[in-house]
């Protein structure tokens, strides 16, 4: 796409940007894309070379001869997340696993495995759909764990029938979703006012039949097509006819473009990246005019993530911080735009304010990431992610039929973990083993004895310039009034803390 934005680009539209755009700011990078402009920065990193997490999870393993395990794998996705050039491509992938969901519980210690399927989404973020599509169907990992590796025909005469699960979901959840859309990504109803279904079972079990015969040689690479176990006998899915005769390759082939070019896709696909990246509550508007991207990049092409993408982070409801007032999806509201971040973008967005990095060449999971942020890549409880993207919490939220799908998961015990891991990253300046990340706090020591300069270093590098004249004022007077001048280790210590556990360090606008 060629047209420029025209937005504003004063330098707090340039922050909230960077931290829906990566996994947070660093250290010049707001000034930079305040001068070079959105435009610039968007195309070099739709340019950049892919941070691949497969390689860095062997190379990890290479260091201890060993297998690559969780671990590992965790590891890469830190080193990526929080060192990596290419931030938008990783932001990407982590949103396309949140839809394209594999998980770790429920197919073994496959961990090379899941760790090549991540680098699927990483090497496709900026592709295009339909390819996504296709190689997430014949991964070997997504075989075992929606079990279409090893579905074959039916056998009336052994009661066996091709197994159901991927046929559902991949309508449900990667493609169609469950209700049929208008353009603004509303349900349509029927003459009774209720949600009309996009698929019914029938087209789960066509589907299936379609699907049968695939087979894994290893974790790696794709599946292949066994036609000795494939269902070749005439099927009607969505109502589009699959011919007799065909081989596996040709049915698969047939039933994505079906699910590619289906009405609903675009819509459905636009509402979740728009939820990923900027706001819970996006306005009709803002969802056709990224579905519309989606249909179309400008150039004929259909399904252009790149092109989807820009439209999601440029749109103008987005420089201007519109939302929903209500869950009608009509009525402008600044005040509900945004979004409550995940726990692990808010551990990241505080390792690469503090420009964390490992002590040693290998990266560990030093977060202790599912265990105490209550989710990692890869590893969510069910195929519906960790959360639903209509999850509202009881209260104002729900009574105004809108949506805040992250509080799904912050629960009390999540934020008390989340809370302590903050508290041990801000005291890993001490760390010296291997297995630790660490970081450098000389520029705190050497402006704590000024509160001004302090919390506006705080500021820049926690907030982006985007703290609120409350926060800073409290944080003035814990060092004015509060904290002796002659404890600079609680000085630090303790503003920091107070700052990354404030409510609106856990928020995104």
């Amino acid at each position: 796409m060629t047209n420029t934005i025209i937005y504003s680009d004063d330098r707090q539209q340039c922050a909230k940007f960077l931290y829906r755009g990566s996994f947070g700011p660093q250290q010049g990078e707001i000034d930079q894309l305040q001068q070079n402009g959105f435009d610039a920065w968007l195309n070099q990193q739709f340019s950049s070379s892919p941070s691949y997490h497969l390689p860095k999870a062997q190379a990890f393993a290479l260091l201890t001869n060993d297998d690559v395990n969780d671990n590992m794998r965790l590891g890469a996705w830190w080193q990526c997340a929080l060192e990596a050039n290419d931030q938008l491509r990783q932001r990407m992938a982590y949103a396309l696993s949140q839809i394209f969901v594999v998980s770790k519980h429920g197919i073994g210690n496959r961990h090379a495995g899941l760790a090549n399927y991540y680098d699927i989404l990483v090497g496709h973020a900026f592709g295009n759909f339909r390819d996504v599509l296709e190689k997430v169907t014949l991964s070997p990992m997504m075989g075992r764990y929606l079990t279409l590796e090893g579905s074959q025909k039916a056998n009336p005469d052994k009661n066996t029938f091709p197994d159901e699960n991927y046929a559902r979901e991949v309508m449900q959840l990667f493609s169609l979703g469950l209700w049929k859309l208008r353009g603004n990504g509303k349900p349509k109803l029927d003459t009774k006012g209720n949600k009309i279904p996009t698929y019914t079972q029938h087209d789960v079990e066509e589907l299936a039949r379609v699907l049968t015969g695939w087979r894994r040689t290893n974790d790696l690479d794709p599946m292949y097509a066994d036609n000795n176990r494939h269902d070749t006998d005439e099927k009607i899915v969505l109502r589009t006819r699959f011919a007799a005769g065909q081989s596996a390759e040709q049915d698969l082939q047939q039933a994505l473009d079906v699910l590619f070019n289906h009405a609903n896709t675009p819509m459905f696909i636009a509402n979740l990246l728009i939820k990923r990246f900027v706001t819970s509550n996006p306005r009709n508007g803002y969802i056709s005019r990224v579905a519309k991207a989606f249909k179309d990049n400008g150039e004929g092409i259909r399904g252009d993530l790149q092109a989807t993408l820009k439209a999601v982070l440029t749109d103008a409801d987005v420089f201007k911080g519109r939302s929903n007032a209500a869950g009608n999806g009509r009525k402008d509201s600044k005040q509900h735009f945004g979004l409550l971040k995940e726990p692990i973008i808010t551990v990241a967005n505080q390792a690469r304010a503090l420009n964390m990095t490992s002590v040693g060449e290998r990266w560990w999971n030093f977060q202790g990431t599912e265990n105490n942020l209550g989710q990692a890549p890869l590893a969510a409880s069910s195929v519906f992610n960790f959360y639903t993207s209509d999850f509202a919490p009881q209260g104002e939220i729900a009574d105004l039929d809108l949506t805040a799908p992250e509080f799904n998961i912050l629960t009390t015990d999540i934020m008390r973990r989340i809370h302590n891991r903050f508290w041990s990253n801000i005291l890993a300046y001490k760390n010296t083993k291997d297995k630790h990340w660490v970081w450098n706090r000389s520029e705190y020591e050497q402006l704590e004895a000024s509160p001004t300069d302090y919390v506006a270093l705080i500021n820049e590098r926690f907030f982006g310039g985007l703290m609120s004249d409350e926060l800073t004022a409290y944080l003035t007077d814990m060092l004015i009034n509060k904290i002796s001048p002659t404890q600079i280790d609680n000085r630090i210590q303790s503003t920091l803390y107070v700052a990354v556990t404030s409510p609106e360090f856990f928020c995104q606008e």
